[in-house]
């Protein structure tokens, strides 16, 4: 079913493959869980998953010192007008305001971008020796292979962010419309709850082949299970295992029409390791057996 958001979604993959611009959303008004199409298709931008951040935040640390970071954000954002900055971490982007009138609704950050090599290593230096859990080479590493600039001139970024901050601002007005002023929280200067949800999501999207558990999950999000579950539930309309299966079971559709494996390889390619398992499973969320499934639309 088609999402009414999606274009938003489009093109912040649009930006992302084309100008090499990473988007995260920070949500300091409670807007976007209030309307599930809208948080379904911005889930994936609420928090940075580029592979150095997220192994800067493997260490619970210095993942609380990322949502630490989000109230003076939401600070500087106050001044309504665009900003450039550079985090804890060494890695430095541009934030542009969602504003509605005088509401701070959220902010579009853009990234990632390198800074000066000196800083950098400073910054990646000083975050080692405050952690066992993080290596500084291959923090370096991670950052020189993935923290790389946009191909376009900032200028031009900040128009089309501009763009992208006032079409939310805008889909904010037609949701306080639609629902009551009950329902919309108050102002709010951080979510974990935003940040933990993207986390999960990313995890799950990066380890589905294996075997993956709600602990596993939660421990990577530095959370406990019934916080993981019950944000998932909420957030996601499913629980952790339900949607590690539903992520396994598209794969496995596209496998069994895009190739000729037996049903025991697709099984265990997606992350099943007993095939009967993978058959109740996909009969289950599809309506039929993969057999069915692949005669019939292959």
């Amino acid at each position: 079913m088609p999402n009414r958001y999606n274009k938003i979604a489009n093109f912040f993959e649009y930006l992302l493959t084309t100008y090499n611009i990473s988007i995260c959303v920070k949500d300091f008004s409670g807007f976007i869980p209030i309307d599930r199409e809208l948080d379904q298709v911005l889930q994936p931008y609420l928090a940075h998953t580029n592979p150095f951040c997220m192994y800067i935040k493997s260490d619970q640390k210095t993942f609380r010192r990322c949502l630490d970071m989000i109230r003076p954000l939401y600070i500087r954002c106050t001044q309504g007008t665009p900003f450039y900055g550079v985090c804890h971490a060494g890695v430095g982007e541009y934030v542009v305001p969602i504003k509605s009138g005088n509401i701070v609704l959220g902010a579009i950050t853009a990234g990632f971008f390198p800074v000066r090599f000196d800083l950098s290593r400073y910054l990646i230096r000083r975050k080692c020796h405050s952690t066992l859990n993080i290596e500084y080479n291959t923090a370096c590493h991670l950052f020189d292979q993935y923290i790389t600039p946009a191909t376009i001139e900032a200028e031009k970024m900040l128009i089309l962010l501009e763009m992208a901050a006032e079409y939310l601002a805008i889909s904010y007005l037609h949701l306080k419309d639609i629902h009551s002023n009950e329902k919309i929280p108050s102002r709010r200067y951080y979510s974990n709850e935003d940040t933990i949800i993207a986390h999960a999501l990313e995890y799950i999207k990066k380890n589905y082949t294996t075997p993956i558990h709600v602990k596993d999950v939660a421990a990577y999000c530095h959370c406990s299970e019934s916080y993981i579950n019950h944000s998932f539930k909420k957030r996601v309309s499913m629980n952790v295992n339900t949607y590690i299966n539903k992520i396994r079971i598209e794969h496995a559709k596209h496998s069994l029409l895009c190739t000729k494996d037996k049903m025991t390889t697709i099984a265990m390619d997606v992350g099943f390791g007993d095939p009967n398992y993978f058959s109740k499973v996909f009969t289950k969320l599809v309506g039929n057996p993969p057999s069915e499934f692949r005669r019939r639309f292959s």
